[in-house]
C-alpha cells in the first residue's frame, strides 16, 4: 500500500507562481510512492481546515509549501500528531529550510528520497512557537516595513531592509537567564532556535535545532563600518568573536521590552510587549532534513 502525504500550499508565500494543477502534476512527477492531498491555505480559518484535513486523509507526511509563517502555522495546527514535516521553500527567505539544508525546491524532493527525519525544538513565547528566530528591533521593524510594502519576495525584503540599517536605534532590555539578569543596550536582540536568516548569514552558528537549549543574542554596531564587519563576521560563522555581539544560552528566560520595541516570531509581528517569557520544548516536533543538515553544526 503507498503511503500517504498531505501538501499545504499557501499560494501567497514569496513570488512563487506556481498553480494548484502545477503542483500536483509535480506531485505525481517527484512522489510516485506517495498518494498525494493537496490543501490550498486561504487565510481564513486554516488551522482547523488542516487539522480537519489531517484527519480526513491520514497521511504519513505533511509537506508544507510557503514560508516560516507558513510552516509555523501547520506545525502548531498539527503539534498532537508527531508526523514527519518537510518544507518546500516557495517563501521571500525561507530561513527555517535553509537552517535544515533545504534552499532549494529540488534539496526538499531529495530529502523526500532519503527521508532523514529529525526530532526539532520549539521555543514557547507567550501563546505562540518559534520553530527559527524571533527579535526585537531592527529586523522586527523590516519586517514590519516588508508587510506594508505592496509587494512580496526578496526584493521587496531588500529594499524594506536599506532604510532600516541607517535608522536602527540601540533600545534597552532587561534579560532574566539562567538565574542572572543583565541590562543591555541593542540594535537588535535575538531569540535564536535556528542558525541563519533567509539570507544565509549565520546568527547562531553554534546553535541546534534539537539540544533542548535556544541562544539569546544581542547585536548593537554603532557604525557603518561596524555593519559592514558584522555582515561578514555573519557569512563567516564567527559573530560571537565580534565586539558589538553578546551571546547567552538557555532553556528559558524572561526579556523585559523595556523602550516597547516592536517584535516578531518567525515572520510574524507581534506587537510591542513590555514582556516576554520563552521557554523551550524539546523535540517537539519531526522535521525531514537535507544530507546537508547541520553544516554548520560543529562544536
Amino acid at each position: 500500500m503507498s503511503q500517504v502525504c498531505l501538501f499545504i500550499f499557501n499560494p501567497i508565500s514569496g513570488d512563487n507562481a506556481y498553480q494548484k494543477e502545477e503542483i500536483l502534476e509535480m506531485l505525481e512527477l517527484k512522489m510516485p510512492n506517495f498518494q498525494t492531498h493537496l490543501f490550498v491555505t486561504t487565510g481564513e480559518n486554516d488551522s482547523d481546515k488542516i487539522k480537519s484535513e489531517f484527519d480526513r486523509v491520514s497521511p504519513n507526511l505533511v509537506m508544507v509549501g510557503g514560508g516560516d509563517g507558513t510552516v509555523k502555522l501547520v506545525a502548531m495546527s498539527l503539534k498532537q500528531e508527531q508526523v514527519p514535516i518537510c518544507i518546500v521553500p516557495f517563501g521571500s527567505a525561507n530561513g527555517l529550510a535553509k537552517c535544515m539544508g533545504i534552499d532549494t525546491i529540488e534539496d526538499a524532493w531529495e530529502a523526500i528520497r532519503d527521508f532523514h527525519v529529525q526530532d526539532v525544538d520549539a521555543i514557547r513565547i507567550r501563546d505562540e512557537i518559534c520553530l527559527h528566530l524571533s527579535d526585537f528591533g531592527f529586523n522586527a521593524n523590516l519586517v514590519k516595513r516588508f508587510e506594508e510594502k505592496a509587494g512580496r519576495g526578496m526584493l521587496a525584503y531588500i529594499q524594506s531592509s536599506i532604510s532600516e540599517i541607517f535608522n536602527a536605534e540601540p533600545h534597552r532590555y532587561l534579560l532574566e537567564i539562567n538565574g542572572e539578569k543583565h541590562e543591555v543596550a541593542a540594535k537588535m536582540l535575538v531569540i535564536a532556535n535556528g542558525d541563519r536568516y533567509g539570507t544565509g548569514a549565520l546568527i547562531n552558528c553554534k546553535g541546534k535545532l534539537y539540544d533542548g537549549k535556544f541562544e539569546i543574542i544581542a547585536l548593537n554596531p554603532e557604525s557603518a563600518k561596524d555593519y559592514i564587519r558584522m555582515t561578514l563576521a555573519m557569512f563567516r560563522g564567527d559573530l560571537e568573536e565580534q565586539r558589538d555581539s553578546k551571546i547567552w544560552r538557555g532553556d528559558s528566560c524572561v526579556i523585559h521590552n523595556l523602550d516597547k520595541i516592536e517584535f516578531q516570531i518567525d515572520g510574524e509581528m507581534m506587537g510591542k510587549p513590555e514582556k516576554i517569557s520563552a521557554e523551550i520544548e524539546k523535540h517537539a516536533f519531526q522535521f525531514i532534513t537535507s544530507k546537508t543538515y547541520a553544516a554548520c553544526q560543529s562544536t
